[in-house]
């Protein structure tokens, strides 16, 4: 969970099983990574139905990256493709997309996912500009990265992936501080943060003002004991008073926590990812939107026959205290998926 984790703050999607290297006529070293998967999900309590499923791509994700330089560094990083980003509340049944930056939407079918050009002036110090994705929450947007095949309802009401601009500072080993302004939504947003590692425990610790819409603290810690990777996720979130409706709640939070035993087999490694999450939005809308509060429970067994193949199964269960699914007519939404996938 450590690895994963800290993957999760700084978004170096290096984490691959191996790495494929390319060499240009300049004599340059280019890291290929990336991964493909696909499944099944079906879901209750859908829009005008009691169940619907679907097939579906979930991940078609190329990209490479890539350093020069000896005082000063120049690199980039550019995932190409799509993915499908099933929640807890939709059950997967949307259709692989991409962020559509120019209009902040997802976008049917592939395109850039991410890219940024990065400058390295000292060994401490690093600024990245293009499209970023954020350092803020758990979960990221490979979703094979991830213990499981759906993201939470804490990561729903989080920023994602946006056009901008990052200052990194490493000022000692495993320690990581950055500033940052973007554009998610066409808004002037900040963010600041530190994000690293001590005694074991991962951790990242994260401040975002969505401009004249809402602010939000993020914390995010990982620790493995034994065969059990376990991981925390809190955020507080908080409306802007341009944001603000009189009669309303204007703040709201929620937690997700993450349970993961591994196992060696002679199958492979076998993994059982839970995750647990509650969420509190009250009358403000922050999280889903008349939910008032809600729970999720999500089971992935995980199968690894090689390090870098999977096969996995889950379900999740999400209620809610106010009828927010099938036309307003349920509170609850049981999800069952299924999923294998290829990674390198």
């Amino acid at each position: 969970m450590k690895k994963v984790l800290l993957a999760s703050a700084v978004f170096s999607l290096a984490t691959s099983s191996f790495a494929q290297e390319i060499t240009l006529k300049l004599s340059q070293a280019l890291e290929l990574y990336g991964g493909f998967s696909a499944g099944y999900f079906y879901t209750t309590n859908e829009n005008n139905k009691d169940s619907q499923d679907k097939f579906q791509i979930t991940n078609a994700i190329i990209g490479i990256k890539g350093e020069t330089g000896k005082g000063i560094k120049l690199g980039f990083d550019l995932a190409i493709g799509g993915a499908l980003w099933s929640t807890v509340f939709d059950g997967g049944q949307g259709d692989i997309a991409y962020i559509d930056t120019a209009n902040n939407k997802l976008k049917e079918g592939v395109g850039i996912l991410w890219g940024y050009a990065t400058l390295k002036p000292h060994p401490a110090v690093s600024i990245e500009a293009g499209v970023l994705t954020t350092n803020v929450g758990y979960e990221i947007a490979d979703t094979y990265s991830n213990p499981n095949i759906t993201f939470g309802a804490v990561w729903y009401a989080q920023p994602f992936i946006y056009p901008g601009v990052r200052l990194t500072l490493s000022p000692m080993e495993n320690i990581d501080l950055y500033v940052e302004y973007n554009q998610e939504y066409q808004r002037d947003n900040f963010a600041f943060g530190i994000l690293g590692e001590t005694a074991g425990i991962s951790f990242a610790l994260n401040y975002y003002d969505y401009r004249e819409k809402k602010n939000l603290v993020d914390v995010v810690l990982g620790y493995s004991v034994a065969n059990i990777d376990l991981g925390l996720n809190f955020d507080y979130q908080w409306l802007d008073d341009s944001n603000k409706t009189q009669g309303q709640d204007d703040n709201a939070y929620g937690v997700a926590i993450y349970f993961i035993p591994n196992f060696d087999t002679s199958y492979g490694e076998v993994s059982l990812p839970i995750r647990f999450e509650y969420f509190n939005e009250g009358t403000s809308g922050i999280y889903y939107g008349g939910a008032d509060t809600g729970y999720t429970f999500t089971i992935t067994p995980t199968i690894r026959p090689t390090s870098n193949t999977f096969i996995r199964v889950e379900a999740t269960y999400v209620t809610t205290d106010n009828k927010v699914f099938k036309n307003k007519t349920k509170d609850n939404k049981t999800t069952f998926a299924f999923e294998m996938g290829f990674t390198f």
